[in-house]
C-alpha cells in the first residue's frame, strides 16, 4: 500500500513579487541610494529626507553666489578682491550640498546681477539722459551698482539657521560668515590716522563687531572651549603692543585702534567665558629681538597670522561645544581677527583661518 506524502503549499505570485520588492529596498537601503524630492512615489522605496539645516544652507549658498556676481562699486578698494573669494566658496558649499544628496534644481545659481531697484537712465558721453532700448522696443534697465557692506551684509543675513547643520560642515559655514563679517568692517569709514606702511589696505573696523546681534548672545554651556582663543588674542595683543610702541608715532596711531580692537575681542572672551577665564600672563616675551623695522614689522605680521590660524583651529571644537552660541559670536570676533590681519599686510581668503 503506497503511503501518501502531505503536498508542500507552493508560494502564490503574490508572496514572491512582495519578496522580491523587499529585497530591492532592502538593496536600494544597503547601497545608500535616496531618490530626489521630485521623484515618482515607488511604493516600498523611501523618499529623500533633507539633510540637517537644509534650507539654511541653501539659502547661504544664493547669498554668497549673488555676492560672486555683484556689481560693486569701483572706488571701495575691497570690490576685485571678494568676487573671487565667493566664488571659491559658492563652489565649495555647492559641491558639499550635492555630495550630501540636495538635488541640483534645488541649488539655483544667483543671475549674474541682482534685481534693479532704480530706473534711471545712465547719462551719454554728451551728458544727456540716453536710456539704451531693447530689441524689443522696452528700456533696458541697468544693474544697480552695491556696496561691498551691502554685498557682505547679505550674506550674514542669510547665516539664520546654520546652526543645526552637521558637525563636519560647520567650521566651514563660520569661516564663510567670518569672511563676510571682516569685509563689513573693512568697508567701514576710515578714521583719520596715518595708515601703517604694509602692503594692506588701509580701512577701518568698526571696534564691534557688526554681525553682532542687538540681542544678548546665548551663554555657552562649556565655555572652556573658549580658554585657547583668550590665551591666543592676548599673546598676539601683547605683540601688536610692542611693535607699536617700538614703531614711528604715525604708524603707532594706526596701530593702535587695532590694539584696542583686540583688547574689545578679549574682553567680549572673556565675559562669555566667565569664571574659567585664564587670568592674563603677565611674563610674556618676545620671540626675538625687535631693533629694527624689518623686525617690527615682522612680529606685527606674524603675531597676527598665528592668532588667524589657532582662531580657524578651533572653529570645529567650538562649533562641537556649543553650536548655538558658536554661530552667535563666532563669525563676528572671526572677523575682527581677519579685518585687522588684513590691514597688516594679510590677505582676505574665502574661508579665514583655514587651510
Amino acid at each position: 500500500m503506497r503511503e501518501v506524502t502531505p503536498s508542500v503549499a507552493s508560494p502564490s505570485r503574490r508572496l514572491v513579487t512582495a519578496g522580491a520588492l523587499g529585497a530591492v529596498v532592502v538593496a536600494l537601503s544597503g547601497c545608500g541610494i535616496r531618490l530626489e524630492d521630485d521623484a515618482p512615489r515607488v511604493p516600498l522605496v523611501p523618499t529623500r529626507e533633507p539633510i540637517d539645516a537644509e534650507d539654511a544652507l541653501v539659502r547661504l549658498l544664493e547669498a554668497v553666489q549673488a555676492a560672486a556676481t555683484a556689481p560693486l562699486l569701483t572706488t571701495d578698494p575691497l570690490a576685485p578682491l571678494l568676487p573671487p573669494l565667493h566664488a571659491r566658496q559658492a563652489t565649495v558649499l555647492h559641491d558639499a550640498l550635492r555630495q550630501r544628496g540636495v538635488p541640483e534644481d534645488d541649488l539655483s545659481t544667483a543671475s549674474a546681477s541682482p534685481t534693479p531697484t532704480s530706473t534711471t537712465p545712465s547719462p551719454s558721453a554728451s551728458g544727456t539722459a540716453s536710456p539704451s532700448a531693447s530689441a524689443s522696443g522696452s528700456t533696458a534697465v541697468p544693474p544697480v551698482v552695491r556696496t561691498v557692506a551691502e554685498v557682505e551684509s547679505a550674506i550674514l543675513a542669510a547665516g539664520a539657521g546654520l546652526a543645526g547643520a552637521e558637525a563636519e560642515l560647520r567650521p566651514t559655514l563660520v569661516a564663510v560668515m567670518g569672511q563676510a563679517d571682516a569685509a563689513v568692517q573693512l568697508a567701514a569709514p576710515s578714521p583719520t590716522a596715518t595708515a601703517p606702511p604694509t602692503q594692506a589696505t588701509p580701512t577701518a573696523s568698526p571696534t564691534a563687531s557688526t554681525s553682532a546681534s542687538p540681542d544678548e548672545p546665548p551663554a555657552w554651556s562649556t565655555p572652556s572651549a573658549l580658554v585657547p582663543l583668550i590665551t591666543a588674542t592676548r599673546r598676539a595683543t601683547f605683540l601688536l603692543e610692542v611693535a607699536a610702541a617700538r614703531s614711528p608715532k604715525g604708524v603707532r596711531a594706526a596701530w593702535l585702534r587695532d590694539i584696542t580692537e583686540l583688547q574689545a575681542l578679549t574682553a567680549d572672551l572673556v565675559d562669555a567665558a566667565g569664571e574659567v577665564a585664564p587670568p592674563p600672563d603677565l611674563g610674556q616675551t618676545l620671540p626675538s629681538p625687535v631693533t629694527t623695522p624689518a623686525q617690527v614689522l615682522t612680529l606685527a605680521t606674524e603675531a597676527l597670522s598665528t592668532l588667524l590660524a589657532t582662531t580657524g583651529a578651533n572653529l570645529r571644537p567650538l562649533t562641537d561645544a556649543d553650536p548655538g552660541a558658536a554661530f552667535a559670536s563666532v563669525p563676528g570676533w572671526l572677523g575682527t581677527v581677519a579685518a585687522v590681519a588684513h590691514r597688516h599686510g594679510i590677505r582676505l581668503t574665502p574661508f579665514p583661518g583655514l587651510a
